[in-house]
């Protein structure tokens, strides 16, 4: 073990330093490198970029910094890859938000085993959010884990002083059997780190304005839910209990009430694309693919089911 100090280096030099340890299997050394040139250039991307692969190392987030130092070659590139997504030529909104980037970072050992650089993600879901604030009506959660997006939402927006209430719901055991779409298997593991309901209720009881529910969706709805919803972000893995979900409440999201769903153009997810598409065309409405992986959906003043 030999101790190396390293003095008067610019960000691109530590960003070489740190690539060569993170490509090397020093994934620790490759944060600490990093981590300094976030410190000495905290709106620089490529710093920013790197740090979050380094929150959970693997095969998968070593192939996404060859991915971003091919993109980097590109003159002017801005590049920033996340889970699925990779963009240049643009400005990722979030890395000069010390706000955000803090909060990412604070929450992201909530987030479901395996995923990086989840930005473009989360801004999806705060933008909805933030739209919705000042429509009549709740917050909806449909599938939660440990409350990751929630908990990051909240924290940000100070959700604690809104006059909303915020409701999660999940089964805290997976999906359940007569549920899944064909093909899948999604039980409590398959996220990574065990989770249970108590840990997440506890999570979420300073808050006083957070409701968390364990019960399968769309029946729990009818023994706790909200009459008026101005936000929905639906992440519940399967097409039945999604479906289920928008007919018991698309008639209760008030006109330019926001939907986001999680899993709408991932790959993996493509039952659930299918279903809701059909859901939504049949009623002359549209869902917004989005490159994240989401989807989103602006409820229009004259749609059916409408809130009276």
């Amino acid at each position: 073990m030999v101790d190396v100090t390293l003095k008067g280096l610019s960000p691109k030099q530590l960003i070489a330093l740190g690539d060569a340890a993170f490509q090397n299997g020093d994934a620790k050394l490759a944060e600490g490198l990093y981590r300094q040139v976030v410190r000495l250039a905290p709106n620089y991307v490529p710093g920013q970029a790197r740090l979050g692969l380094t929150a959970r190392p693997n095969a998968r987030s070593l192939k996404m910094l060859d991915i971003l130092k091919t993109l980097e070659g590109i003159p002017g590139s801005n590049a920033y890859v996340g889970e699925g997504l990779a963009t240049w030529l643009k400005t990722p909104p979030f890395i000069s938000d010390a706000r955000f980037m803090e909060l990412a970072e604070k929450d992201f050992e909530l987030a479901p085993a395996g995923i990086s650089n989840w930005h473009w993600n989360l801004t999806t879901v705060l933008c909805a959010a933030q739209q919705a604030k000042d429509l009549p009506g709740d917050f909806v959660e449909l599938g939660v884990y440990k409350g990751h997006t929630t908990k990051f939402l909240a924290d940000y927006l100070d959700f604690a002083t809104w006059p909303k209430r915020w409701w999660l719901y999940d089964t805290f055991e997976g999906v359940p059997a007569d549920q899944m779409d064909a093909g899948r298997s999604i039980t409590a593991g398959s996220y990574g780190v065990a989770f249970s309901f108590e840990e997440v209720r506890d999570r979420f009881a300073p808050y006083g304005n957070i409701t968390v529910t364990k019960g399968r969706v769309p029946e729990i709805f009818a023994e706790t839910s909200p009459d008026v919803v101005a936000f929905i972000h639906i992440d519940l893995n399967n097409a039945t209990a999604e479906l289920g979900a928008l007919d018991a409440l698309y008639p209760r999201l008030v006109p330019g009430g926001v939907i986001v769903f999680d899993d709408f153009c991932w790959s993996a997810s493509e039952a659930q694309y299918k279903a809701e598409i059909e859901w939504f065309r049949a009623k002359d409405l549209t869902v917004l693919p989005l490159p994240t992986g989401q989807g989103l959906h602006v409820k229009p003043p004259a749609a059916a089911g409408s809130t009276p």
